[in-house]
């Protein structure tokens, strides 16, 4: 009976150290429009933010999922300078997944990227977290081709929902325009098979990150930090508009490792911002941009459009008003990793 009741308390102990494990660090897949065609550098730089925290994050997945504009090619420029800096500054050391792997963990193709998504979500009964740097269709895809992946799922998007600015008078009013990342997204949210999807759409937050000097001097100081750190100012080449640390789409990132956050309450703002649940009755984990004490008309934006301005300077400020005390942590971060 001794031996019995050892053998089950080691069952015990091997089970709950593999779930303080599983637990540790979220699970996460990335999906991203980073591209060599033009566009935007931010996509560039917030590989490379994201990758800099691969140490507390459990990156199984990356989806560069503009096809068409070598987004694999792209990314292997990051991977390059990860791999450069893993090497002289001895990452392994510190809890950072060897490049090799990495690179396995990059889709190469949109079956390969549906299948990640599906396989990675089944794969566990801990929730995956799916951070969504683009257009929705990949993710679409694969929840469509497996719905119950939606109870498996936990989606943070960027610049998903409603357009803010002017935009081609034939393309509507601004208040009916899907925003720039929107592709997708209203296949999924007009599906009632998905209405208890976990998701936390940063419609026009995310801006926060772009607000004044700040963005330009972090710019200056990451450039120091090795490779990676080089690369930040590399990716912006040719955009003189763009000389500053954007990372529009790391957002989602903030949310999960802000060690001040509580992940299951996005209402109480964190360095990704402040957000809403504003259906809770039909959608019980939706959660939008905070409105304080505005009106504003979720289910139809068009009746409250006059208060569009002051929705949209609300809604950056809650993530700016944290903003430095992430990019102190970074800092420090850094400094301990390239020392």
């Amino acid at each position: 009976m001794k031996y019995l009741r050892n053998y089950f308390l080691l069952l015990f102990i091997i089970s709950f150290f593999q779930c303080t494990t599983q637990n540790d660090k979220p699970r996460v897949i990335i999906t991203t429009d980073i591209n060599n065609a033009g566009g935007d550098p931010d996509d560039k730089q917030s590989l490379v933010h994201v990758l800099w925290y691969a140490d507390v994050l459990d990156i199984v997945g990356i989806i560069p999922d503009y096809w068409n504009g070598k987004g694999y090619e792209a990314s292997m420029e990051v991977l390059d300078t990860y791999r450069k800096d893993f090497e002289e500054f001895k990452f392994g050391d510190k809890g950072y997944p060897d490049p090799e792997v990495l690179e396995k963990r990059f889709a190469r193709d949109p079956q390969s990227a549906r299948d990640m998504i599906i396989q990675e979500a089944m794969r566990s009964s801990e929730p995956i977290y799916l951070l969504i740097w683009g257009q929705m269709t990949t993710f679409q895809n694969a929840l469509f081709e497996a719905p119950e992946i939606a109870e498996k799922v936990r989606i943070l998007t960027i610049g998903t929902g409603v357009k803010y600015g002017p935009v081609d008078e034939q393309v509507g009013e601004e208040c009916d325009v899907v925003n720039w990342n929107g592709k997708g997204r209203n296949e999924i949210y007009n599906d009632p098979r998905f209405d208890k999807l976990w998701w936390l759409e940063s419609n026009w937050t995310y801006n926060g990150m772009f607000m004044g000097e700040g963005p330009r001097i972090m710019f200056e100081k990451l450039s120091t930090y090795g490779s990676m750190g080089a690369f930040i100012k590399t990716a912006t080449k040719g955009h003189d508009w763009a000389q500053y640390f954007r990372v529009g789409d790391t957002p989602s990132v903030l949310y999960l490792i802000d060690p001040a956050n509580e992940i299951e309450n996005p209402e109480k703002g964190s360095w990704a911002g402040k957000f809403k649940k504003p259906f809770p009755e039909k959608r019980p984990n939706y959660w939008t941009d905070d409105n304080g004490d505005i009106f504003w008309d979720y289910a139809d934006p068009c009746n409250s459009w006059e208060n569009v301005e002051k929705m949209y300077a609300y809604n950056k400020n809650t993530l700016f008003i944290r903003r430095q005390s992430m990019y102190d942590e970074l800092i420090k971060k850094l400094d301990q990793l390239y020392k």
